[in-house]
């Protein structure tokens, strides 16, 4: 479970504009959202980056196994 399309709905960005920054397709961003494919490692920092919150907002149950890396 994530909080990432709450967190683009609460900061009123668009997807679009998300997947542009992302260098991705709605595709890819909406399976992220919908929980279905677990984005990449950069991905998942460059998307909390984006949004400007911590990957720990947008995952609450990440477990941080090392040092950066984060388990989904």
């Amino acid at each position: 479970m994530n909080n990432i399309k709450q967190i683009i709905k609460d900061k009123g960005i668009k997807q679009t504009y998300i997947c542009k920054e992302l260098g991705i397709n709605e595709s890819v961003l909406s399976l992220i959202i919908n929980n279905k494919r677990k984005p990449s490692q950069s991905r998942l920092k460059s998307l909390a980056k984006l949004l400007n919150v911590s990957i720990k907002q947008m995952y609450p149950q990440v477990k941080v196994s090392r040092i950066n890396y984060y388990e989904i």
